[in-house]
């Protein structure tokens, strides 16, 4: 279902009949980074169904949800013309964020930052 290409992107194949998605880490170095990251989080708070129904959903069920949420906030938000974020670091952050909500069966206070995870600090910033 993953793999990686040579520059480091993370890809996943979730459907034969689909084309794979492409994920990349969303890197918060500023408090406007980190502030739309929680635009993000609203937005899918806002979207998403209950957290116990995706939590249920199949592999492939849930990253076509990731993808449809990615296509509807780049649509709302235009991270790439006004911030300069393409939509495969939006994917990133929107499975993170869902990962870690159905990991704790809500939607937690804090997330866990890590340097393995789609979503990192850069530079020296490391949050508010």
């Amino acid at each position: 279902m993953f793999y990686h290409d040579d520059k480091g992107y993370t890809y996943v194949r979730y459907s034969e009949t689909k084309r794979a998605i492409k994920l990349d880490v969303f890197i918060i170095d500023s408090p406007e980074s980190q502030e739309f990251l929680n635009l993000i989080l609203r937005f899918i708070k806002r979207e998403a169904n209950k957290l116990e129904y995706i939590s249920r959903m199949e592999p492939g069920k849930f990253f076509a949800l990731i993808e449809r949420f990615s296509t509807m906030f780049c649509y709302e938000y235009s991270p790439k013309t006004n911030r300069n974020i393409p939509k495969f670091e939006i994917r990133g952050a929107i499975y993170f964020l869902l990962l870690e909500a159905v990991k704790h069966g809500e939607w937690p206070e804090a997330y866990p930052i890590r340097k393995d995870t789609f979503v990192q600090f850069g530079g020296d910033y490391r949050g508010q």
